[in-house]
């Protein structure tokens, strides 16, 4: 994973770590979803909407969901596709990893702290994921690898 993607992993991360903490003022919380949004936005290098749903061409049968109140995006740059998802909910990032381990998924970096929450990245011969949780939310950005 480049420098760049790892980067804006990070931003992404903050944003969702923040995100619970600080959603008891709606302008905070409309202010943190920007924010979460202009980060996805520079990690797939494009302009993306979160809609509600699944987004279009997520490839559900190698990718695995936990499951939960999902909002996503597709955006598609030459013939590199990415992939955001958000999972709200009683959600955890360990359920995340699990279901993608047992989908053939290795665990390449990991990093959590109990007050903040974890951040991962994982990959087949296929996908590159990053795997960010926090408190009742789980954001994953995935990338195909061809």
């Amino acid at each position: 994973m480049s420098f760049r993607r790892r980067a804006c992993a990070a931003l992404i991360a903050l944003g969702v770590l923040l995100i619970p903490v600080l959603s008891g003022c709606s302008f905070v919380e409309q202010t943190m979803n920007q924010t979460v949004q202009d980060a996805v936005r520079e990690a797939t290098g494009g302009d993306v909407e979160l809609t509600e749903g699944v987004p279009d061409g997520f490839p559900t049968d190698v990718v695995p969901l936990i499951d939960g109140s999902i909002r996503g995006a597709t955006q598609t740059e030459g013939s590199d596709i990415h992939w955001v998802v958000l999972v709200s909910g009683d959600v955890s990032a360990d359920d995340a990893k699990k279901k993608l381990q047992e989908a053939g998924f290795t665990v390449d970096g990991e990093a959590s702290t109990a007050k903040l929450g974890s951040v991962m990245t994982m990959s087949s011969d296929d996908y590159d994921v990053t795997v960010v949780g926090a408190s009742e939310s789980v954001l994953y950005t995935v990338t195909s690898r061809g």
